[in-house]
């Protein structure tokens, strides 16, 4: 409540369109996170096995999850440039709330992979929620209201694994009734009030096996090559992210021999912060810079935020490369910004599918490398001892975009 009151104080205008993105936003966001707290014990308990072959069984999960966002973020962002925001945001929601009660009455992990799969299917619906913002807003403004909305999926990741952990104490299967119910609430709160705001749909047939096809996503590339930069930079920005969902907990119990809770706490502390710089700061620089100056001053604090975390032998410079990491956060909101104002209104769904979907590329294999290097480099037999290699390699993928944006900048 107190994100959902921090996001409407900042809204004069299209209040209840915007409290209904942030709610499905939160919604989706809490609904990956959810699940994690009371994971291990479902799994266990489904397998009958011990927790070395549950955490095996759990990454399929995430795999399953990341290659639906992949291949359904783009479909629905296109299915919404030709048949509104409204039909296709509602439908994710009802699919959500579906899912929501499936895994809770799953019992067999065959069900818990379907859930997956629906769960990445209609959790696909950032994608569509940012092509909103961007059918309400005008180029002036909408940095900032791209800044609430990323506000609103760093505070999901916050508010899932917490009422996971906190009801899952009574019964592991209480969070997934708890999400559906909301996910229902939340739909019939959008079918009263949420309008359809894309009032430039697309004419013509819709051609749905064209639009699934490999040819055709081909296709969708080849019409944004002219930003074709700005996606790679994206793209590299996108895996460099995971390198702290995947190695953070590792990294803070070989380096700095943290618990559970000092953990917990840190990725809560994470999360607020994460929430401050989108609600604040970039509302502040939107104002007084570019969206490009915004995506170079945000990548230049991310790569020294991760250098110094990578490094850091005391806990007072961990908080130091965190929180320059944070800040440079801004840099994603610059990006999404910037893209969206390339193309046109009826292009919208299309173009932020696209950004969806580079995200659920970068969900597949980016925490694979990173946890990997990780093992490499902190294994007995390892010939350097180095922990924070994951924090190193995302830097250097940070520097990689910065420097292909200036060449591409200096080029033009």
């Amino acid at each position: 409540m107190v994100i959902l009151l921090f996001i409407f104080m900042n809204f004069k205008n299209n209040n209840k369109i915007v409290i209904f993105i942030s709610i499905t936003i939160i919604l989706d966001t809490a609904g990956f996170g959810i699940i994690f707290p009371v994971l291990p014990d479902l799994l266990e308990k489904l397998l009958n096995a011990n927790i070395a072959v549950a955490a095996k069984y759990g990454d399929v999960l995430t795999l399953v999850y990341a290659l639906m966002q992949f291949v359904f973020a783009p479909i629905l962002g296109t299915v919404s440039d030709y048949f509104g925001r409204r039909p296709v945001l509602l439908l994710s929601l009802l699919g959500f709330s579906f899912d929501c009660f499936l895994m809770a009455f799953a019992n067999s992990y065959s069900m818990l992979i379907l859930g997956r799969v629906i769960a990445g299917i209609t959790g696909a619906t950032f994608a569509v929620s940012c092509a909103t913002i961007a059918d309400i807003t005008n180029d002036s403004d909408r940095t900032k209201y791209y800044g609430f909305i990323n506000a609103a999926f760093g505070a999901g990741f916050i508010v899932g694994p917490l009422i996971g952990g906190l009801i899952g104490e009574c019964n592991m299967y209480y969070p997934f009734l708890f999400s559906g119910i909301l996910g229902l609430c939340n739909t019939v709160y959008g079918y009263f009030f949420f309008p359809e705001t894309n009032q430039t749909r697309q004419k013509g047939r819709f051609r749905f096996l064209d639009t699934i096809s490999p040819v055709s996503q081909l296709k969708r590339i080849v019409e944004f090559r002219k930003i074709a930069v700005f996606l790679i930079g994206y793209l590299l920005v996108s895996a460099s992210s995971h390198s702290m969902e995947s190695t953070w907990a590792y990294f803070t119990i070989d380096k700095f021999d943290w618990g559970k809770q000092q953990i917990g706490a840190s990725l809560t502390i994470i999360g607020v912060i994460g929430f401050v710089v989108q609600i604040y700061l970039v509302s502040f620089l939107a104002k007084q810079i570019s969206d490009f100056k915004l995506i170079v001053f945000g990548l230049m604090l991310s790569a020294l935020g991760f250098f110094i975390m990578s490094f850091a032998d005391k806990t007072i410079y961990l908080w130091i490369g965190m929180g320059l990491y944070l800040m440079g956060s801004i840099q994603q909101t610059g990006f999404q910004s910037l893209l969206s104002k390339t193309v046109h209104r009826n292009d919208q769904g299309k173009m932020q599918g696209m950004l969806g979907s580079i995200n659920g590329l970068t969900t597949i294999f980016a925490p694979f490398v990173f946890t990997y290097s990780f093992y490499l480099f902190t294994k007995e037999s390892a010939v350097v001892h180095f922990s924070g290699i994951a924090f190193s390699l995302a830097g250097l993928l940070i520097l990689v975009s910065l420097l292909l944006l200036i060449i591409n900048k200096i080029q033009k």
